[in-house]
């Protein structure tokens, strides 16, 4: 006959934080954090140049 394993407790399953499996402290890191103002900055950027290059180049146009 086998010997009977012990019954193992289940614990419930810790959600997943975005695409893969890791604790909740690196969401919030501080390299996460200074990545996401550079790209809020980058795009910022972006618009504002935009935005004033088809204000001053409008006029032209007409």
């Amino acid at each position: 006959m086998a010997a009977q394993e012990p019954e193992r407790r289940q614990s419930p399953a810790r959600p997943l934080v975005g695409y893969r499996d890791i604790g909740e402290d690196v969401r919030h890191s501080r390299g996460a954090i200074i990545r996401a103002w550079i790209i809020l900055a980058a795009l910022a950027i972006f618009y504002l140049g935009w935005t004033l290059i088809v204000f001053f180049l409008e006029p032209g146009l007409r």
